[in-house]
């Protein structure tokens, strides 16, 4: 993880007003001790986004401070250059704990690039090259429910998917919608097939934990950077390695679709 690399911490405006931003409390958020001062605490994460191919790892919460009585508002908290990636997610936990905040505490350390959620219910860490926190234009009551949904069952189906040579894009974990979604180019015909972008979903999620050497993944095109999913329905659960790192879902129902 460079810690050599000069590091910024700001807030972008995203069709918001700079008003409204100052009102969030988070306008002057330039630096790291300006971000010591941004509350984390009883905040709620609704979806982390990972693009292996972008490098970048998004994570949409909505933060306000409770000794203040400051009401929350939509934020965006990225790392680009990402090189590192894990996620625990215990999806029913956070949901219990969404009303009064399920985001325990939060540190960005700007000389690293890193980011670190300590959740009720999992641990959100990434590291790279930079962190922003920007405000979204969007009401608290607008936030994502579902991006792709999965169809009931569907484990036996996805045991018998051959894997070899895919390429893992990205991860849409969503604990406010209970759903997870894997970006995959597949080559259903060996490597010199054309690759088929597909999405395997889920739907009805209790638990994800991913741990990813982003930086490593990033660059394995021509042969792919998946080794292997194995199914294991009596836990309705799968597992996929990949080149370096893995994925863990627990899941009701999940389907494999073409994009």
């Amino acid at each position: 993880m460079p810690s050599d690399v000069a590091c910024s911490i700001w807030i972008a405006q995203i069709g918001i007003s700079g008003l409204l931003l100052r009102e969030a409390g988070v306008s002057d958020v330039t630096c790291q001790e300006r971000f010591d001062d941004v509350e984390f605490h009883d905040g709620v994460i609704n979806s982390v986004s990972l693009s292996i191919v972008e490098r970048t790892c998004e994570i949409d919460l909505s933060l306000g401070d409770y000794k203040v009585g400051r009401a929350r508002s939509a934020c965006l908290l990225a790392c680009t250059g990402t090189e590192d990636f894990f996620g625990r997610f215990g999806f029913e936990e956070l949901a219990d704990n969404a009303s009064s905040g399920n985001i325990q505490d939060g540190r960005v350390d700007t000389s690293r690039g890193s980011l670190r959620l300590y959740l009720a219910g999992g641990l959100v860490e990434a590291a790279g090259r930079d962190v922003r926190l920007a405000a979204l234009p969007r009401p608290m009551d607008a936030a994502e429910t579902s991006r792709v949904r999965a169809g009931r069952g569907g484990f036996k189906k996805i045991e018998v998917v051959e894997f070899d040579f895919s390429y893992l894009e990205s991860i849409h974990f969503s604990p406010a919608a209970g759903t997870c979604s894997m970006n995959l180019l597949m080559r259903k015909g060996g490597i010199t097939s054309d690759p088929q972008p597909m999405t395997i979903a889920f739907s009805g999620v209790t638990s994800c934990l991913a741990k990813l050497d982003v930086a490593s993944l990033a660059g394995e095109h021509r042969f792919g950077n998946v080794r292997s999913c194995i199914v294991h329905r009596k836990r309705d659960m799968i597992r996929m390695y990949v080149s370096d790192g893995f994925i863990e879902v627990v899941a009701t129902r999940v389907s494999i679709v073409q994009r």
